[in-house]
């Protein structure tokens, strides 16, 4: 789920589509893309139990911390920049060949961090599994191609191609997943691998959409590239770690008890409205951009309430919706052996509307181009995540805990930074 939550918020269509077109295109993708994640979830906790599941869904939280984290920037960039040399006739090329050597670079640096960090992450978080590094690295790789594409994709305004990565992957993912249940596998290797090789899978199929839009031109230089891609990192790494550190942490102290994965069973249903929400974020900063782009602050202002106003419907529904069924859910897709208290689920409802209405005011504050405002705030929540882990709780209550008082810092932090980056230029024209 939280892949396909993220790249709505990243397809940002180039000015000459329109936003609901580029968006309606884009929705088979997103709808497999999301229902996939849930299917595999669901599927590899019934096959290989708690325990192993823990160390499964520790994986998958730290693939797309790391991989949406480092790499959607490099999409959200290249998207702007390539869409802005189309507009103005220049050859793209070179562009594109600048942000493949950057995240190069930047997918080295990272493999070679957790390269020096392996013996205590494969001892403390996923049981001895040295599989699971491989699959850590083949992941970020992938994802890294997969964003420069999809850059590609959406600032040459080819939605068709964007979406069918997203549903390749979906439909491959769910494939896989059916014939290993069909098969009776129990063990977790190939779990494992398929949480890389579904999106690799994606990527040769749809390589022929980048056919005709890469074009020589003029040289690219490092300012073309915008000096808020450091932010956009520093944000989204921080923003991903906001929303999925518990898991990580909580298999860090509960060991191998299989607390982490019950917990991650507990979060695919609780962020049930944040898939719903996947829409909203798709069309949203294109709009309050638009808006902002034609002058008209009285409709930036009427978007942003109206899609306040739905989000917190939809989170209202999800609190309720987590305490009338949240656990007979949990039961329901993953098994008995799964199930938390309803207190429990209710707190991660709560926490993921508090990281929902975050997103909206982010989306703010970028079309605000107030990228720095976005990683101050949600670094400081993640601060706020590492204070409230070192209290002496038990380790469950503790990363709860630290999961809803994070995001809710990030709601009210991005609410007041945008609050007063969108007051101060009307007290100035007064």
């Amino acid at each position: 789920m939280a892949a396909a939550s993220s790249a709505a918020a990243s397809a940002v269509p180039a000015a000459s589509v329109p936003v609901r077109a580029g968006t309606t295109t884009m929705a088979a993708g997103l709808v497999l893309l999301g229902l996939s994640g849930g299917v595999y979830l669901a599927v590899s906790a019934r096959a290989v139990g708690p325990v192993a599941f823990a160390s499964l869904s520790t994986l998958w939280t730290l693939v797309y911390t790391f991989g949406i984290g480092a790499f959607l920037p490099f999409e959200q960039e290249l998207g702007r920049a390539f869409a802005a040399r189309v507009a103005r006739g220049a050859g793209t090329g070179p562009l594109v060949r600048k942000v493949v050597l950057v995240s190069a670079a930047l997918l080295t640096v990272l493999l070679a961090a957790v390269l020096l960090a392996a013996p205590p992450l494969v001892s403390g978080l996923f049981s001895g599994r040295w599989t699971a590094l491989g699959v850590f690295a083949l992941s970020m790789a992938v994802m890294a191609a997969g964003y420069v594409t999809r850059g590609v994709y959406a600032g040459s305004s080819r939605f068709g191609w964007y979406s069918a990565q997203l549903g390749v992957e979906g439909v491959v993912r769910i494939a896989v997943c059916g014939t290993l249940l069909g098969l009776g596998v129990h063990a977790a290797a190939p779990y494992l691998w398929l949480l890389a090789l579904a999106p690799l899978a994606a990527l040769p199929p749809t390589l022929p959409g980048l056919r005709g839009a890469l074009r020589p031109g003029p040289p690219a230089p490092w300012s073309e590239l915008s000096a808020n891609l450091g932010w956009l990192l520093l944000s989204g790494i921080a923003a991903q770690a906001v929303a999925n550190a518990a898991l990580v942490v909580l298999q860090a102290m509960s060991g191998r008890d299989g607390t982490a994965g019950r917990l991650l069973a507990a979060f695919v249903i609780a962020r049930v409205p944040l898939f719903l929400f996947q829409g909203v974020q798709a069309v949203l900063l294109p709009g309050l951009a638009g808006a902002l782009a034609s002058g008209d602050r009285a409709a930036f202002r009427a978007k942003l309430r109206g899609v306040l106003a739905a989000t917190g419907a939809v989170v209202a529904a999800g609190v309720l919706g987590a305490e009338a069924a949240g656990p007979w859910l949990v039961r329901l897709f993953f098994g008995e052996g799964f199930v938390l208290g309803r207190g429990h689920l209710v707190v991660l409802a709560a926490a993921t509307g508090c990281y929902m209405l975050a997103q909206v005011f982010q989306a703010g504050l970028v079309a605000l181009e107030r990228h720095r405002d976005n990683a101050l705030c949600w670094s400081a929540a993640f601060g706020v995540f590492a204070a409230v882990c070192l209290v002496p709780l038990p380790a469950l209550v503790r990363v709860e805990a630290a999961l809803t008082l994070s995001c809710a810092a990030a709601a009210v932090l991005l609410a007041a930074r945008l609050h007063r980056r969108w007051a101060a230029p009307v007290r100035g024209t007064r």
